[in-house]
């Protein structure tokens, strides 16, 4: 069996959880660390979605030429997937899996969303940031599962495999400033902070509506609660072919709910939260 954890999400505190009870595999002596490079922050404005693990798990089971050779697909593949707020499991954690060939059989493989060469995008600020220190916050709960303490040599890069010529995960990337981001307890799952603020919007948080994977809200009442002035939010939201826009600004993943349909409230367009906040902002 492999790709076993896809459509897992995980935060680390509920990752911890999750591993409660476990036994854990004797294999692993290491975690390797990874950038997905491919696609980058700038690609995934929004953060990884369970969809995109399902695309990428299709796209390693494909056969592909090598070299002029047909070769065939993954049978398996790194074991989690991190961007800034979320976990999201690929391959059974006690399963060996495929992500760096001298490493494969003694270490858990984990891939950092992000394409971090120095040049091109950012591990110390921002959203690169975010996901180094949820990648870290993950890396110290295997530790704890594993029993191992972190070194420079419980703790790999890629580029560490003498059988790559890569950069993995990325040569902004160093081994000391990593080794310090791993915190030195789990964070409590009470205390971590949400994705974003929930702003009061008339209605309950349990009564925002989920679907196309992240949670939505009436683009009006939520925009007004932010403190955009209600006109300027009827005069700049337009629909087109089934699209909708803020000004000329396309908001990806609204909808329109007509009247007796689910969510309420009835004849309104909604978006996902994570949209309406950069315009909000």
């Amino acid at each position: 069996m492999a790709f076993e954890n896809v459509g897992k999400v995980w935060t680390p505190a509920s990752l911890a959880e999750y591993l409660k009870g476990r036994a854990k595999p004797a294999w692993v002596k290491s975690i390797t660390l990874h950038h997905t490079a491919e696609p980058s922050l700038a690609q995934r404005l929004n953060g990884l979605t369970i969809q995109h693990i399902i695309n990428i798990r299709e796209y390693y089971k494909k056969p592909k030429l090598v070299k002029g050779v047909m070769k065939p697909g993954w049978k398996s593949g790194p074991h989690l997937f991190i961007d800034e707020d979320e976990i999201f499991g690929m391959c059974d954690l006690a399963v060996k899996g495929v992500h760096a060939v001298s490493f494969n059989s003694s270490s858990l493989g984990i891939e950092v969303l992000g394409s971090y060469d120095v040049g091109a995008e950012d591990p110390k600020s921002g959203r690169g940031l975010r996901c180094w220190m949820n990648a870290a916050a993950a890396t110290k709960v295997l530790l704890d599962w594993l029993g191992l303490q972190k070194s420079e040599h419980t703790i790999l890069f890629h580029r560490d495999d003498p059988e790559t010529s890569k950069t993995c995960p990325g040569s902004a990337v160093t081994k000391d400033w990593f080794l310090n981001l791993i915190p030195g307890s789990v964070p409590d799952p009470v205390h971590q902070p949400a994705p974003f603020a929930k702003p009061d919007v008339g209605m309950a948080w349990d009564k925002w509506h989920f679907t196309g994977e992240k949670w939505c809200v009436p683009i009006l009442p939520f925009l007004s609660a932010k403190g955009v002035e209600p006109a300027d939010v009827v005069s700049k939201l337009k629909a087109k072919d089934g699209k909708f826009y803020y000004g000329n600004e396309l908001i990806q993943g609204g909808f329109y709910v007509a009247k007796d349909k689910d969510p309420k409230p009835d004849e309104t367009s909604w978006a996902p939260a994570s949209e309406l906040m950069e315009i909000a902002t």
